[in-house]
């Protein structure tokens, strides 16, 4: 993974406007679990297309994984404002009464939209579940991940999306079986790694979690914050004999 991000480094640097890959290095740094980059290349890779659906859905996951709810909601507020089907609807809605309101209003015209044309759009459903983890509705955004599952089962992203949502819910055990799930259709997906380990810990079990961090770490050894998690569960059972090796950064 850290090969494709040098090569596809290389390409950009030599075609600066090339979106695709641009946007294709953010979805690679977005499944290392490194956000910060992820926005990065994806704003590069809006620079150079403006109107990307894509690259803008992408923008407003990363910057909801980054706690910028501000940021978040104006890129899914673009992304349904730019899309040929559904931007009469964003125009007859109209900007929310205050900033206050932002957040409801735009939920309330994802949910519009889905009742009409957009009932059949996985990513439409996927979209609206971010705006609901933003509101902190869990359930809402659970079911939203799960109907866009339903249209596109095959979707590691979404998997991961939505055990991420269960383990916000407290239901571990049940976002585990959705890491699971995405694991198993991308073997080599970082961050579901990582959030695996991340439920194992909050089950108890930081064995457990301390082993899926290690496999995490070797997809991506720059993961600072993971480091960090694997400390903290060698010491939470007990082998400490092991830490020694963490600060080395030695798997």
């Amino acid at each position: 993974m850290q090969l494709f991000c040098v090569l596809m480094l290389s390409q950009v640097r030599a075609k600066p406007d090339n979106a695709p890959a641009w946007r294709l290095l953010g979805t690679v740094h977005a499944e290392n679990d490194d956000d910060r980059q992820a926005i990065a290349a994806l704003q590069r890779a809006m620079k150079a297309d403006p109107e990307n659906l894509d690259v803008l859905l992408a923008l407003g996951v990363s910057h909801t994984n980054e706690l910028d709810a501000g940021e978040a909601l104006g890129f899914l507020r673009r992304w349904i404002s730019t899309h040929p089907t559904y931007h009469e609807a964003a125009a007859t809605a109209g900007p929310a009464p205050d900033s206050s309101q932002a957040l409801s209003h735009t939920v309330r015209l994802f949910e519009r939209v889905l009742a009409g044309p957009g009932a059949t759009d996985p990513e439409l459903h996927l979209a609206l579940g971010v705006l609901h983890h933003l509101d902190r509705r869990y359930e809402g955004a659970i079911k939203s991940f799960q109907k866009a599952l339903e249209l596109r089962p095959g979707d590691y992203s979404l998997w991961n999306k939505l055990g991420a949502t269960l383990a916000n819910y407290s239901h571990s055990s049940e976002a585990v079986a959705a890491y699971r799930k995405a694991l198993d259709l991308k073997p080599n997906y970082m961050r579901a790694w990582t959030n695996m380990g991340i439920s194992y810990a909050n089950l108890g079990d930081y064995t457990a979690s301390a082993a899926y961090y290690v496999r995490a770490l070797s997809l991506n050894p720059a993961a600072e914050h993971v480091w960090g998690y694997l400390r903290t569960s060698l010491a939470c059972s007990g082998q400490m004999d092991l830490l020694g090796a963490v600060e080395a950064k030695d798997l």
